[in-house]
């Protein structure tokens, strides 16, 4: 039996138009359009690139007061609902036919702000992205129940800007460049800290000089614990409840929150991670980023927007101030001093001769001569003398290269490294009395021998961060010894004596009663690793 397709006879002519004719038709309902901004540029969510530019829709009269520029809407598109953002509400129209109406207003929160959408823009085009990749990055996703209480208002604060002013005291042109802040200017600088100095009560004052002009600040730093600094050092200038902190560790009903807050105008200074490059703040006057050099600045999405990039597209948008910070200067912020687009904040050489002490053990002949040995022990004479100063004034900071306790072994008579049988993994100690172990495998050796001379005795060239807090511990039995390292990174410490003993490059703060300062001396272990 024949199957039966489009093709086939029909058993009744004429019955399927008579059927199709008899259905009564479907008419849309046709609302009427606002009267005042009858149609909406809509943002839409998409992510192809030919795409990213407004669209034109109609807005019923019934959506005219939520509609506003930088609303939530629902829009059909290319047979879809999608998201978008107003961006403007217009008269008229380029679009000589019909326009599709909106679907439904999301939300009539403004969450987007004409200059952040303009900066999403630029960025675009600089790094070859769309603009919604941007916004998807600078707008926290809604949090409905948030979104319905209201923000309280900022109390009144009073700024000590002759404190201010005078915390930046050993920095020539800071004084100039806080004055002009303070007038509603625009400086730009690039800001070499001293080696020591509080740079989160420094950004700190110079957030307050912004704020005691009528605008607001966003501080930028690149991990959470920096985070932490700064908004302890913004309560300790202005006290609570004055700023806001903006990071993307923090739950999606406190940072919508906040993320409100400073969108509705009664915050007016942020701190965050990168998260918080695209806040939305009110009168900006100015942008600050401390350690541009971080890799954590990096965004890992696309289209990977530098939050250095960000910021100073920001100051160039709105007119803002700019501030890039660090102990050691970028690349990139060379280069703006080189263009003059910035510029230098930086203390004299005597004042930076004063402040730190640079020293390489066996450098000179005359170290060679009182210690023959400071190049190849351990632990010279000279290591001894600068922990032993340091332990007097405060904790003493000990950078070693390697996690563990002894990364590799070699054959003590020979140096022929020590190898499994079984897989020819290196061996390795994971504890003072823990036997030899294969670091691949795990297969424990009791019975090693080299198999170049035949020795039985190991030795560690290569210690880890366990080992060294050994030995300190051994030199210096009065000092407690403090690991870090992995999952266990000691972010602070007392403002006595102690031997903090990371891993990894760290940014150790001693506590104090009065400030947070950073170690009074630090060691840096096996530099070429």
């Amino acid at each position: 039996m024949a199957e039966r397709g489009a093709d086939a006879p029909e058993t009744l002519p004429g019955l399927r138009e008579t059927v199709r004719a008899a259905r009564p038709r479907r008419t849309p309902k046709t609302e009427p359009v606002a009267e005042v901004g009858p149609v909406a540029r809509v943002l839409v969510d998409t992510p192809l690139a030919h795409l990213d530019r407004p669209f034109d829709y109609a807005v019923p009269a019934s959506m005219a007061d939520a509609a506003v520029p930088g609303a939530r809407v629902k829009v059909r598109f290319a047979g879809k609902d999608l998201d978008g953002y107003v961006t403007e509400r217009a008269a008229e129209s380029d679009h000589t036919g019909a326009l599709t109406p909106l679907r439904r207003v999301v939300s009539a929160e403004p969450v987007l702000l004409p200059a952040v959408a303009e900066t999403a823009g630029l960025l675009a085009e600089r790094y070859a992205g769309t603009r919604a990749d941007l916004l998807r990055l600078a707008v926290p996703p809604r949090h409905a129940a948030t979104e319905k209480q209201p923000s309280p208002p900022e109390e009144a604060v009073r700024v000590d800007t002759a404190a201010a002013v005078a915390a930046w005291q050993r920095y020539d042109a800071a004084g100039a460049f806080l004055g002009h802040l303070g007038e509603g200017g625009s400086p730009r600088a690039v800001w070499s800290a001293v080696p020591g100095d509080d740079w989160p009560g420094l950004l700190a004052a110079a957030a307050a000089v912004t704020l005691a002009g009528g605008r607001g600040a966003v501080l930028v730093a690149p991990d959470q614990r920096d985070v932490a600094r700064l908004d302890a050092a913004l309560t300790a200038r202005l006290g609570p409840g004055h700023h806001v902190v903006l990071t993307a560790g923090a739950g999606p009903a406190r940072r919508y929150r906040e993320y409100l807050a400073v969108s509705r105008g009664t915050r007016r200074i942020v701190v965050g991670t990168r998260a918080a490059a695209f806040a939305p703040v009110h009168d900006l006057g100015l942008v600050a980023i401390w350690d541009d050099g971080d890799d954590l600045h990096a965004e890992p999405r696309a289209p990977y927007p530098h939050t250095r990039e960000v910021l100073l597209t920001r100051a160039h948008v709105e007119g803002a101030a700019a501030l890039v910070g660090g102990f050691a200067r970028s690349v990139e912020a060379e280069q703006l001093l080189a263009t003059g687009w910035a510029h230098e904040l930086a203390a004299s050489r005597d004042t930076l001769r004063a402040a730190v002490t640079v020293s390489v053990t066996g450098a000179t002949d005359l170290e060679l001569e009182r210690d023959p040995l400071a190049r190849a022990a351990r632990m010279p004479q000279q290591v001894t003398h600068a922990l032993s100063a340091g332990l007097v004034r405060g904790p003493v900071l000990v950078q070693t290269p390697r996690r563990g306790y002894a990364a590799t072994l070699a054959c003590e008579r020979c140096r022929t490294p020590a190898r499994c049988a079984v897989c020819t993994g290196p061996l390795g100690v994971s504890g003072p009395t823990a036997p030899p172990a294969c670091r691949w495998c795990a297969t424990v050796v009791d019975d090693w021998a080299c198999v170049a001379c035949g020795h039985r005795g190991l030795r560690a060239p290569v210690v880890g961060e366990r080992r060294t807090a050994e030995e300190l511990g051994r030199a210096f039995a009065s000092t407690p010894v403090l690991s870090s390292g992995g999952d266990h990174v000691v972010a602070s410490v007392p403002a006595r004596p102690a031997t903090p003993v990371p891993t990894t490059p760290t940014r150790m703060v001693v506590l104090s009663a009065t400030a947070n300062h950073f170690t009074p001396a630090a060691l840096s272990w096996h530099t070429w690793r």
